[in-house]
């Protein structure tokens, strides 16, 4: 793929792995969801993961990003249930220039699928990689659910469900969103699932 699409599933994976660190409810009321990235108290740029995949991921995305360097380690963490995640630290540049960089990137694609005309004619093909991409980083960082009535994933960010919902469209599948106990829960169904899914295995890389 183009550093272009490269640098946009870093954004999503980014605003994903921070809104985790920090477990705000990024995007809510008087709240823009890409106010909580780089909100590290020591003044360092981090994104924890669930799984080593999504760490992996946003490590090997990050190089259309060049000034920024990635490392990677895992934190244990729980009381009763301990659970790891995989926590990347990234350096190598300021860490506001490297949420410039991604927030520009997240905001000319996300308008690009936003866009209604999209859909159709020349921008299509890259409206339909776009959206592959939005739902790729959410199989890999939302942790989605997939039983007999279809598959389901939520997010704290209004901004990133709506995006969900818009890239199923483009790839002609049908989605619904509802709010609960704070998070975006969006839901395909039936072959709208085997649809979505092979579509995006078919563009590079990994797929949770």
């Amino acid at each position: 793929m183009s550093d272009d699409a490269d640098l946009f599933e870093a954004s999503l994976m980014l605003l994903a792995g921070t809104t985790q660190l920090h477990h705000v409810p990024a995007g809510g009321r008087g709240r823009d969801a890409w106010s909580v990235v780089g909100a590290c108290a020591d003044g360092r740029l981090q994104a924890e993961f669930e799984t080593e995949p999504a760490a992996a991921r946003f490590t090997d995305v990050m190089h259309a990003a060049p000034e920024a360097t990635c490392r990677t380690g895992r934190r244990v963490a729980g009381i009763r249930r301990r659970y790891e995640t995989f926590v990347v630290d990234i350096g190598g540049a300021e860490p506001s220039t490297v949420i410039d960089r991604l927030h520009d990137a997240w905001t000319r694609n996300a308008g690009l699928l936003l866009d209604d005309r999209s859909a159709d004619g020349a921008d299509r093909a890259a409206a339909r990689q776009r959206a592959a991409v939005v739902w790729r980083s959410a199989l890999l960082t939302a942790a989605p659910k997939v039983s007999a009535t279809g598959l389901r994933l939520r997010t704290r960010d209004r901004s990133s469900a709506r995006l969900l919902v818009r890239s199923a469209q483009v790839l002609g599948v049908a989605s619904k969103v509802r709010t609960a106990s704070g998070f975006q829960c969006i839901h395909v169904e039936g072959r709208g699932v085997l649809t979505l899914l092979a579509t995006v295995r078919a563009i590079p890389g990994p797929v949770g």
